[in-house]
């Protein structure tokens, strides 16, 4: 049974990410590169760069829930705090232990590549990042202001972190941990970890339990807010940027407003749909959001590894698109086996292979 306190909800839009970001590694990797000029790619581009975003926006929002979890199971908030900065750390190892995986199914990888800053390094750390901070506060107040501050903060260096000279003094992996580096990184750090500042934020004001008529209240505020910051970013498309060389799609005020309103907006909006009077049925994307992590480690590899070689940059849009919901299916496959394996509480290695006294 459900706790109920877990909100069901963000599991579901976690879900939706999953398949959009499963859209987007199949058509990037598997598409010919002479269409990729065409307005049909451009449109699945732009939907595909919205997994990122949203996966570090939810992880920022299961952090005071989280966090909340371990208080009422009898932790301090100090304590409590530690315990979601440990599993921050969890998936920072987990982001380097994928880079090996990768390293060694991919005969022609560099051994730097192990150090690459992807979606989830960043996750990791904006999670210890985010605890910490949640943990300082002994008041609402205070954890919104410990938790807006490194975001804003973060934001606001963003355009100037592309010009700062000392990061040259780094390893050049590491330098791709705080701005693009000649591809040598996915996600820096600016501006990518804001947007688990920012959830965390939301999700402060997401965890206390309400009573219906008041839950109802604060998810029509939610997105009354999330709407109304996405406008403030459009607005400020029109207005002259208030940092120096600002581009619009990496470093810009505008574009990280607008796409934090969204997906603000996208919390109630999935609220209201997992209300509806079908919502206890089975759902794809519940079981997408609930094996997220799973999800992402096999079809990356799928996707980009030596097992679809062959399709690498050989198909057409529409022969992609294709591929693309074939892997879709399979993954839900996949992902249903691994859920009913972790229900079954089945242990990783059978007891007759455990050394005595492990």
């Amino acid at each position: 049974m459900a706790s109920p306190y877990r909100r069901v909800y963000v599991d579901w839009l976690r879900g939706l990410a999953v398949v959009v970001m499963i859209e987007w590694h199949a058509i990037d990797a598997w598409t010919v590169m002479d269409v990729r000029d065409g307005t049909a790619y451009a449109l699945l581009m732009f939907i595909g760069g919205w997994a990122a975003p949203l996966f570090l926006f939810l992880a920022g929002v299961s952090v005071p829930l989280a966090g909340d979890a371990h208080v009422r199971k009898g932790l301090d908030r100090r304590a409590a705090s530690w315990a979601v900065q440990k599993r921050g750390w969890q998936i920072f190892g987990l982001a380097h232990l994928f880079r090996l995986q990768s390293f060694l199914l991919n005969p022609t990888a560099k051994w730097s590549s192990l150090f690459k800053p992807d979606i989830l390094n960043i996750l990791g750390l904006g999670l210890v990042g985010a605890a910490f901070c949640w943990g300082r506060g002994q008041t609402l107040a205070r954890r919104l202001t410990w938790l807006a501050l490194p975001a804003a903060l973060i934001v606001a260096l963003t355009p100037a972190s592309r010009s700062w000279w000392w990061p040259t003094l780094l390893y050049p992996r590491f330098e791709a941990y705080l701005r693009p580096k000649d591809n040598l990184g996915v996600f820096p750090l600016f501006p990518w970890v804001a947007f688990v500042f920012v959830g965390a934020c939301v999700g402060t004001l997401l965890a206390p339990a309400r009573p219906e008529e008041a839950e109802v209240r604060f998810q029509r505020q939610l997105a009354t807010g999330g709407l109304g910051v996405a406008l403030m970013g459009a607005i400020g498309i029109f207005l002259p940027s208030p940092f120096a060389d600002s581009s619009f799609w990496t470093t810009s005020l505008s574009w990280f407003l607008i796409r934090v309103g969204v997906m603000t907006l996208g919390l109630p909006l999935a609220w209201r749909w997992m209300r509806r009077s079908t919502a206890a049925r089975w759902s794809p994307l519940l079981v997408f959001g609930r094996t997220s992590l799973f999800v992402y480690w096999v079809h990356v590899e799928i996707a980009y590894g030596f097992v679809t070689h062959p399709l690498q940059h050989a198909l057409s849009l529409p022969w992609s698109v294709t591929a693309y919901l074939v892997l879709t299916l399979i993954m839900l496959w996949l992902a249903v086996l691994w859920s009913r394996w972790q229900q079954s509480g089945r242990p990783l290695v059978p007891a007759h292979l455990v050394a005595a006294g492990a």
